[in-house]
């Protein structure tokens, strides 16, 4: 494989307005491949990246206009990879003949144990010790067959979160976490949901921080990994990383690639954990197997995960240790989720008001660090940070003000 050869082939990465698929697009544009960003909204931030070639439209997500425009888009501009993000189930037999575009596992039973949360948790209990271990307490609340009962959603330690998958709504929803803080009100949003989802996961509350352990599987080994700690979430109780840095642990990662060695899984994969640091005990929360959405720091500390991943698949090029991150390395999302770590802190009538000023002079401190690095502020395209802090300006004052709980 050579530079030429990059240069001559076309990748199409949808999801253009997310953090993850922005990362994606930098990634390939800047190691040569000819970069097809889409989007179905022509606001997404990704679209005007320097590292895009082509800039395109697609119709919404499970739309019927969807896959006939993918089909004609593929055979037109001689696409070669599609990076995961338009939200298509490949196990649909519409799309059979385009499922060799995908760089990841598309064996129906692979794909049937990954759609959602629920069925992977259903999976891993069907395994042996390894993979049923670290699992915090759960309860796969089948809507089709079963009524959830009290006594069982009472088994599970408070708060619980109820977790949706947008692939099991019997209409159209999306993916949620629902955090709910007495077994009552579990049962009462239960009982809403029967007539919304197929399927929920509830998952009790596990102790701890949030970490990562980000893997690239291809011919059955690990080729690339990291992981990371979240230092700051948004909101702050729990949720998007906003504030990270790398970061190991040796005995999650192993359980990490044992259960995705178990799952028979290929690609990228984001496994995520809560890791209790006065005991040492952790839980998988979920899996995530697509990029995510703190891409940017496995791309700052060195670990080219996008990039491995296409010359893995259209060429078969693979590194012969794996691929591990720099040490001590730190990055922030700003804009907007900083911001809404902050709105959720000072929001929230708990958090002593000592703390709120400690994380306003710390907000300030990191603005100044050089030693921490932004997802948008990327070497190259740095002027969608900009961008993006132009949209939000507007926004900011009453974010801010509704934090103060003025507004």
């Amino acid at each position: 494989m050579t530079p030429a050869d990059r240069r001559a082939t076309s990748i199409l990465v949808p999801s253009a307005g997310s953090t993850a698929g922005i990362g994606v697009i930098r990634s390939l544009g800047a190691a040569g491949y000819r970069v097809h960003a889409a989007a179905s909204d022509p606001r997404a931030l990704g679209i005007r990246s320097r590292f895009a070639t082509a800039r395109v439209l697609h119709p919404p997500a499970f739309s019927d206009e969807l896959v006939p425009w993918l089909r004609d888009y593929v055979a037109r501009h001689n696409i070669r990879m599609v990076t995961p993000g338009l939200g298509l189930d490949l196990r649909q037999s519409a799309i059979a003949d385009l499922k060799n575009l995908f760089p990841m596992s598309t064996d129906a039973n692979v794909l049937d144990a990954t759609s959602s949360k629920s069925d992977l948790f259903s999976r891993l209990l069907e395994g042996d010790a390894s993979h049923r271990a670290n699992l915090p307490p759960s309860l796969v609340c089948d809507f089709d067959s079963e009524v959830v009962s009290e006594k069982a959603l009472s088994a599970l330690p408070l708060p619980l979160f109820i977790k949706l998958d947008g692939r099991l709504a019997r209409k159209r929803g999306g993916d949620a976490v629902i955090r709910v803080a007495s077994v009552a009100e579990a049962q009462r949003k239960l009982d809403l949901l029967a007539a919304k989802y197929h399927r929920v996961l509830v998952q009790g509350y596990a102790p701890g921080r949030g970490v990562g352990a980000f893997i690239l599987r291809w011919n059955d080994r690990s080729i690339a990994k990291m992981m990371h700690m979240r230092l700051h979430e948004m909101p702050h109780t729990g949720g998007a990383s906003s504030l990270r840095r790398t970061w190991w642990h040796e005995r999650i990662m192993n359980d990490a690639e044992r259960k995705l060695s178990y799952l028979d899984w290929q690609g990228v994969a984001m496994v995520e954990y809560r890791w209790d640091s006065t005991t040492d005990q952790f839980y998988l929360m979920e899996m995530n197997l697509r990029f995510w959405g703190s891409l940017h720091l496995a791309l700052y500390a060195g670990v080219d995960f996008p990039l491995l991943l296409a010359d893995a698949f259209l060429f078969g090029e693979l590194p012969s240790t794996s691929v591990q991150a720099s040490r001590d390395v730190i990055c922030r999302n700003t804009f907007p989720f900083e911001i809404g770590y902050l709105v959720s802190l000072w929001r929230d009538t708990e958090v002593p008001w000592s703390h709120k000023l400690y994380s306003g002079l710390e907000a300030v401190s990191l603005s100044f660090n050089p030693r921490v690095r932004n997802d948008l502020f990327f070497p190259g395209d740095r002027w969608l940070y900009f961008i993006r802090l132009k949209e939000m300006i507007p926004e900011l004052r009453g974010m801010i003000m509704r934090g103060l709980g003025r507004g």
